[in-house]
């Protein structure tokens, strides 16, 4: 079966995601913050990965236009961002002293008709070759794929916050997100995070859990629908903070 990276069979696993919960942002100032923790490796110019489920409402015309999936943010000068552009294309971009690292944008616009549907999101980076975006199992075709140079460092010592670009904020439900610094997930790799409900146990259910640094499931986990704490079910990186009203929801794929 395929897995997800280079796991051991001493890794602990988690529980089967029950999947009754998510998380609603209104997009007002509401956010969900997870812990710094070297997202593309302890030098800053490893590969990375992350996956997220998203469901945005249906409103006018360009529902998806300039709203933003997740950051990292210092200041306009430093900073990671996944969202939705101006002309509603999926962009990824990594900024450092003022530089596009990376630079990604996908050729075609996202259909309205998604609103109001889950998708799931992959970011694949190859620090050598550049971004694979995947929607729904579906590597997209990029009008954008640079990387400025293999050599900056890239990290930015800050919290990751779904939610919000810098002040920003969108409102949509988020189900699941998983990092893996230091991997560049494959094509086959990303359908079974897609086709799996529970891709992260280990056995006939699921898949090895290498090079997952960071799980949070949105109301699934420990937490179990109650409270502001989001526990990280890979215990790597640090529990994750509902902040300034975020909420649970029964909104779930």
């Amino acid at each position: 079966m395929e897995g997800l990276g280079m796991g051991t069979s001493t890794e602990r696993k988690i529980p089967k995601p029950r999947n009754t919960s998510s998380i609603s942002f209104d997009g007002s100032n509401d956010f969900l913050s997870i812990p710094s923790h070297g997202y593309s490796g302890a030098s800053g110019v490893s590969d990375f990965s992350f996956s997220i489920w998203v469901r945005f409402p249906s409103g006018g015309a360009t529902p998806f236009r300039r709203k933003s999936m997740f950051d990292i943010y210092d200041d306009t000068s430093n900073f990671w961002k996944f969202s939705f552009a101006a002309t509603n294309k999926e962009t990824f971009v990594v900024t450092i002293g003022g530089t596009p690292i990376v630079n990604y944008a996908a050729n075609d616009a996202i259909d309205a008709g998604l609103a109001d549907t889950w998708l799931h999101y992959v970011i694949s980076h190859d620090r050598s070759s550049g971004t694979t975006l995947y929607r729904n199992g579906v590597a997209l075709t990029a009008a954008t794929n640079t990387i400025a140079d293999t050599s900056t460092n890239i990290h930015i010592d800050e919290v990751l916050r779904i939610g919000v670009y810098g002040t920003a904020y969108a409102a949509f439900t988020c189900n699941e997100f998983a990092s893996f610094p230091g991997t560049a997930l494959s094509a086959a790799q990303v359908k079974v995070l897609y086709n799996k409900s529970t891709p992260y146990v280990t056995g006939t259910e699921g898949i090895s859990r290498t090079g997952l640094r960071g799980l949070y499931l949105m109301g699934d986990g420990t937490e179990a629908g109650s409270g502001t704490t989001i526990y990280d079910m890979q215990g790597s990186v640090g529990n994750a903070t509902l902040t300034n009203g975020a909420a649970y929801s029964t909104t779930v794929r």
